[in-house]
């Protein structure tokens, strides 16, 4: 791999390299870590693979080019610029030599992702370029810089996001939900929180109505990413990527699988409001955004760069169609 290199301008800490997560470690006392949105980090991986991403918190990124690269960007509410053009993701685009790419959080979303063609991220550690700035795991030096693969310059494409990101958060029983009377359930879905400035890829604090167990008298088990568990002031977290393998309060539910990203990318005081839902219903949903995933529809652009527009033979588009032949 040769060619080209890219790098994070003047990186902050909430710019990491994720991939789908350190699996199987757990049982170590490992965190698996990973996206916090893996819906958008997957479409990210379909519009140019990679074998990790880097994401991009609140606080934006710059990437630098060494040679000419292609990326693609993803996130909700994040804008893309490279010189004087300017994006809203989905996009997959590519980077000149020299020249700087900034993603711009927007008055939405929390994570945004970046995967590039070709890119080194050098060994895994424990089969996962995934970062865990609490155990050191994964790279920290991101503005050292990357080596990979050096293409030709191409125009933008847009894409649809598949993912809506507003509307309730559906949620699973979780393993202690019978330890919550029923009227503290209804409650809990019927009634509004907000989401707390106590927040990072670890988990979501919740503020709102009180959320009260008939006792907080368990066993330490395993945690999964989602689970809701419920201290003594029955204020709810959220336990998301960076999550410890195990936890000691009761768990009220277990955000579905399909609804993670709709958690993950609402800011601190916005509101949330929480739905209960089946297994069944849980894995048609996660199901249709596998399959939307896998299968990014092209986003009809409404506005156009001159500049691109001059680099685009559209005659010849005209000409070569079909019905304009024989």
């Amino acid at each position: 791999m040769s060619g080209a290199r890219i790098r994070v301008v003047d990186p902050n800490p909430l710019i990491t390299v994720q991939d789908a997560g350190r699996r199987g470690a757990m049982r170590f006392g490992v965190s698996e870590s990973g996206p916090m949105d893996w819906v958008r980090y997957r479409l990210a991986g379909r519009l140019v693979e990679a074998p990790a991403a880097i994401e991009v918190g609140l606080g934006g990124a710059r990437i630098a080019a060494e040679g000419t690269v292609r990326v693609a960007v993803t996130g909700p509410g994040f804008t893309v610029k490279v010189g004087e053009t300017t994006l809203t993701p989905p996009a997959r685009l590519t980077i000149p030599d020299g020249e700087v790419m900034t993603i711009t959080p927007g008055r939405t979303g929390m994570w945004a992702y970046v995967t590039v063609e070709g890119i080194d991220f050098g060994p895994p550690v424990l089969g996962s370029y995934a970062t865990n700035a609490r155990t050191g795991f994964g790279r920290r030096d991101l503005a050292a810089g990357f080596a990979c693969a050096a293409v030709n310059a191409t125009a933008p494409e847009l894409f649809d996001d598949p993912y809506d990101d507003t509307g309730p958060v559906a949620v699973l029983p979780g393993p202690q939900q019978h330890m919550f009377p029923p009227a503290i359930r209804e409650r809990f879905a019927s009634e509004p929180f907000r989401l707390s400035p106590a927040l990072d890829r670890m988990g979501y604090t919740l503020e709102g109505p009180r959320v009260e167990a008939i006792s907080h008298d368990i066993v330490s088990d395993g945690i999964v990413e989602g689970a809701m568990q419920v201290p003594g002031n029955g204020q709810p977290i959220v336990q998301l990527a960076d999550r410890a393998p195990t936890g000691g309060y009761p768990k009220i539910c277990v955000i579905a699988a399909a609804d993670r990203p709709r958690l993950a990318q609402r800011r601190p005081h916005e509101e949330v409001r929480f739905r209960w839902i089946d297994i069944e219903e849980a894995g048609r949903r996660r199901r249709a955004l596998m399959d939307a995933i896998a299968h990014p529809a092209p986003r009809i652009r409404r506005e156009f760069d001159p500049e691109i527009l001059a680099r685009v033979n559209l005659v010849g588009g005209v000409w070569g169609h079909p019905e304009h032949t024989g």
